[in-house]
């Protein structure tokens, strides 16, 4: 079973403002401060959306999909006028057929997960996109469009011919929107993938992703990621990351976030 008091000092120890925040509204609910929260929204652009690494002067799908995590991280809302604003933005650019796609101007800029005119980076960033409007207060119908799009393309075996992180997020918008087939499927295939092998930053993404989704801590896929999770913790405290010790706080947290999801009790340090 994974140290929760170590895990939460060595972000005590480490996080970051906005990091701090987190631990603290994951801890006990508290809002974060003003200047937490403008800090972490700084930047966004005024059609709403957020620039990648990868291209500044473009508002990217992914980008601000990675933003909205973080704010609901926070406790807010699409009533606070930034995420509001993201959720527009993210509206606007969705597709007739339901998907979204990076614009074809960074075809050159963008990495494998967010390529203009590939099939795989398309679902994913409908998958990416459609569940956080689900999850954050969809008024356009994005998310069922997205859903019925993702349906279209799901194996009877519940694979995804797309990234892996594609398939929690798929799955997490079909349980929330109630639609229980789908996403029971994607959720036996993931369990077929958990192994050695899978990254600990995305057993993170995975367990709070279906967590926050609806689907229940005994489910058989949530217990497996569960304790292999645990027994990836190191004995400081932390969850590492595969891209390198800056990102350890941010895994640390999300693993936090999965035990505390799952039903397991915390307290502060």
């Amino acid at each position: 079973m994974a140290d929760l008091d170590l895990a939460i000092a060595f972000v005590t120890r480490h996080g970051d403002a906005v990091e701090q925040a987190r631990l603290r509204h994951l801890l006990t609910g508290e809002p974060a401060d003003p200047q937490v929260v403008g800090a972490l929204l700084a930047g966004q652009r005024p059609d709403g959306g957020w620039n990648p690494f990868w291209a500044p002067d473009y508002s990217g799908l992914d980008a601000t999909c990675f933003r909205l995590a973080q704010a609901d991280q926070l406790g807010l809302t699409g009533a606070e006028p930034a995420v509001g604003r993201a959720l527009r933005f993210l509206a606007g650019r969705q597709r007739d057929d339901g998907s979204w796609e990076e614009a074809e101007a960074v075809r050159g800029l963008a990495p494998p997960w967010a390529a203009p005119g590939d099939p795989a980076a398309r679902l994913y960033l409908t998958a990416n996109c459609g569940f956080w409007l689900a999850t954050l207060g969809d008024t356009s119908g994005g998310g069922a469009r997205a859903a019925r799009f993702l349906h279209g393309q799901l194996a009877p075996d519940g694979s995804l011919p797309t990234f892996a992180h594609a398939h929690w997020l798929a799955a997490g918008l079909w349980f929330r929107l109630g639609d229980r087939e789908p996403a029971g499927r994607v959720l036996r295939y993931l369990g077929g993938q958990l192994g050695p092998d899978f990254p600990t930053s995305d057993l993170g993404w995975l367990l709070t992703t279906l967590h926050a989704a609806g689907v229940p801590p005994d489910h058989a896929l949530m217990a497996q990621a569960a304790a292999l999770l645990a027994w990836r913790q190191e004995a400081d405290g932390r969850w590492p990351s595969e891209d390198g010790p800056s990102r350890d706080v941010h895994v640390t947290l999300e693993a936090l976030r999965a035990q505390r999801l799952g039903g397991r009790p915390m307290r502060e340090p």
